[in-house]
């Protein structure tokens, strides 16, 4: 009897892994198909839309949405259908439950480029843009302003640089960025599947190791030769990986043959080693929006790759294992938003389409007691509220709170540590649009720290 009711208790711990620890969770999206595993692409449109499609046969592609962080998935009714045999879907991003956009291929003899957009939630797509040359990349901040990234015109007249066009009115109208205009750029190159987004920023990487980025979404456009003589997937040769923008100049980004970290603070003239996660060839990050945390997969698939996924807090230089599972193209808008391609090697090749959420959090661990202070002396335990007036005020609500907790404060972002009743620490990082996403704390009581000129400032709240 206590053997079956320990090995119960194993399972179950199995089963549902304590809030505290990093978890993936497999998510079951609906097309009108049917349920399927077989996503080949999702976009996270903000912090509670996530989009996924589905590639069928003949230029067909199904879609789904969940509005509600992945709980739950909404079948699009509607099938996109083009007539072309050659048609293939070349990338796809949703800006909210409503928009999104489509970039396609058709025409292999010639390689020519269209981007579609709905504005109805996939009910009906509509053609905005025909290109001259392959959609590689699509890169939108919000339902009006983004840009397309397109393969060289290799033509006669062609200038043999990657095109780039920029929108600022949804599509109606496009300003060529690129081609002739990237003077800094070597001809006869293509854009490789590394980029990376952050505020106002997109950068991608080229076939001859350069770094291409707009820092003013889209406006204007510099290049910069890394150290790198190509990126992904090119063996024999020093090869840039996947990156993460830190800043309008910064990055932290992988080797892509051996999977070390590296980081630079003068747009890739330089690098300092970071550290190394373990993957090797062809490791994947991505920095969880509004906090410390760095996250690092690894795919089963490439030669000379290790599956897995972990995470670091101290900026890429110790990691810790989330699972042994093999995870790709992990993306986040925080902490409660962020997905992967799965791959546990029980399905077959389809198998590595399976969209998968991570969920649970840092690891606990108790807290140190302060010790308490004589009369008139302070203690050594958590600071205090002030308590004379200051220039900086802030407050909370609402208190208990079910899933965002909200603040009342001049500034934003404002930096924070919350710790639980027992003293742990949960979670630092800092605010986005004046709320913090508490809906995975477990229920209980918390505190929450913020610091200003060097003082601290603590509120109390309850999660229900």
């Amino acid at each position: 009897m206590i053997k079956k009711l320990l090995s119960s208790f194993f399972i179950t711990c199995l089963l549902h892994p304590a809030l505290g620890q990093f978890h993936w969770q497999q998510m079951q999206p609906v097309y009108p198909t049917g349920p399927s595993s077989n996503t080949i692409q999702f976009s996270i449109a903000n912090d509670h839309v996530i989009w996924a499609n589905s590639w069928l046969d003949n230029g067909r592609v199904a879609f789904t949405k969940s509005v509600d962080a992945g709980s739950s998935w909404q079948v699009v009714p509607l099938v996109f259908q083009v007539t072309d045999n050659s048609f293939s879907v070349t990338d796809f991003q949703a800006v909210s439950e409503n928009v999104a956009f489509l970039g396609t291929k058709y025409q292999a003899n010639i390689g020519h480029g269209r981007l579609f957009k709905t504005k109805d939630g996939g009910m009906t797509w509509n053609l905005i843009k025909n290109f001259d040359t392959v959609v590689d990349m699509i890169h939108f901040w919000d339902a009006l302003t983004g840009v397309v990234v397109c393969l060289p015109d290799m033509s006669p007249m062609g200038a043999k640089k990657i095109e780039i066009f920029r929108t600022s009115d949804g599509g109606a109208t496009w300003i060529a960025k690129g081609g002739i205009l990237l003077t800094a750029s070597k001809p006869n190159q293509i854009p490789r599947y590394i980029h990376d987004n952050h505020n106002d920023s997109f950068w991608f990487g080229s076939s001859d190791g350069e770094i291409i980025k707009t820092n003013d979404k889209g406006a204007t456009w510099t290049v910069t030769q890394t150290l790198y003589d190509s990126a992904h997937y090119e063996y024999g040769t020093k090869s840039l990986g996947y990156f993460q923008i830190t800043g309008n100049n910064s990055a932290i980004y992988s080797d892509y043959n051996d999977g070390k970290l590296y980081k630079t603070s003068d747009g890739f003239a330089t690098e300092q080693y970071v550290g190394n996660p373990g993957f090797g060839r062809q490791t994947y990050l991505e920095k969880i929006p509004n906090t410390d945390i760095l996250i690092a997969t690894g795919g089963p698939f490439n030669p000379g790759s290790v599956q897995g996924s972990k995470y670091s807090t101290d900026g890429g230089a110790t990691w810790h294992s989330i699972g042994t599972a093999g995870r790709i193209f992990v993306k986040s808008a925080g902490l409660n938003m962020t997905f992967a391609h799965g791959w546990d090697g029980s399905g077959g090749w389809f198998d590595y389409w399976r969209i998968v959420k991570l969920g649970g959090g840092l690891p606990t661990s108790p807290g140190t007691p302060g010790t308490p202070g004589t009369p008139g002396q302070p203690g050594t335990g958590p600071a205090q509220p002030p308590t004379t007036p200051e220039e900086f005020h802030f407050g909370i609500y609402p208190v208990p709170t079910l899933d965002y907790l909200y603040f009342n404060s001049e500034r934003d972002p404002i930096d924070f540590t919350v710790w639980d009743s027992a003293g742990r620490l949960i979670l630092t990082g800092n605010t986005v649009e004046g709320k913090l996403d508490v809906s995975y704390f477990q229920k209980g009581v918390y505190h929450i720290k913020v610091r200003h000129e060097g003082q601290d400032y603590i509120k109390k709240f309850i999660k229900r």
